[in-house]
């Protein structure tokens, strides 16, 4: 009985330094081919940027940007979405939605061999044996998932006091908390700053409106794709979207000191030298 355990122990150490090495290995492979294709890609050709999204739900969506005089984007030409997989070293992708014919055929299935990949580029050898390199958009990694960072601008609240056509209509304040939505910006490209003129003409442009102009949600709506035509020469043409956040119309100035109180970020306390000395010590 002795013996078979001495037996047992022996051959148990013989492998521990295989199994060891094994298990380094498996935590060595790092993330598979699947898991480094989600996420956003671009390429650019011919003055247009092509932005390819690749979701872990198994869905895709892309769509072309042109460029404009000094690379900035000028419109967006359409957009395509489907569904994707990988079998073995090709990426599939189906198209089921497409008004951009030339780029994504509708109802059409591909399938792409996967030359090669990494964080940073993915290289794709198409039907056609044409091999097409594309570029990682920034994203952000969050609990093990990569997700989506499409760039954002966060603007201080705007409350402008609305116009009025007549001398004796009542006085109304249009209050707003909304943030710009940028396209994919490139692997140089920098998220631009907002200029204070930028502010200027959006506060001018917003207290020219009557109350009229925005008294429905689908009248700021309107006012909303303006003002986005307005603050795009501002930051290279690069404003995809402008997402209200919250909208408020008041005739008092007790509610626009709450929204303000709601959506101004509190600023951090100064902290002194002497403060700052004691918590070193």
């Amino acid at each position: 009985m002795k013996k078979n355990i001495f037996m047992f122990v022996m051959v148990a150490i013989a492998f521990f330094p295989l199994l060891f090495v094994l298990g380094c290995n498996e935590e060595d492979k790092g993330p598979s081919a699947e898991e480094l294709l989600i996420g956003s890609w671009h390429r650019y050709w011919n003055k247009a940027y092509f932005v390819l999204i690749l979701r872990a739900n198994g869905g895709w969506s892309s769509d072309v940007r042109i460029e404009g005089a000094a690379s900035k984007i000028v419109a967006k030409r359409g957009n395509a979405s489907g569904t994707w997989r990988v079998e073995e070293s090709h990426l599939v992708i189906t198209v089921l939605e497409s008004d951009i014919e030339d780029a994504w055929k509708k109802d059409k299935t591909l399938f792409c061999e996967i030359v090669e990949i990494d964080k940073s580029l993915m290289t794709l050898k198409y039907p056609n044996e044409r091999i097409i390199i594309w570029k990682r958009s920034k994203v952000k990694q969050k609990a093990g998932q990569v997700e989506l960072l499409p760039p954002v601008i966060n603007l201080a609240p705007l409350v402008v006091n609305l116009n009025k056509i007549r001398s004796h209509d009542k006085d109304r304040y249009l209050c707003l908390d909304l943030e710009l939505n940028l396209y994919d910006l490139r692997p140089d490209q920098e998220l631009p700053k907002f200029h204070p003129r930028a502010r200027e003409a959006a506060v001018m442009f917003l207290s020219s409106l009557t109350y009229k102009e925005v008294k429905t949600f689908d009248k700021v709506k309107e006012a909303k794709e303006k003002l986005k035509d307005l603050l795009n020469p501002y930051l290279d043409g690069l404003i995809e979207n402008i997402k209200l956040n919250h909208v408020v119309i008041s005739s008092t100035i007790e509610k626009v000191d709450e929204f303000l109180l709601e959506h101004t970020p509190v600023p951090e306390p100064v902290v002194s030298e002497d403060e700052e000395e004691k918590k070193e010590e």
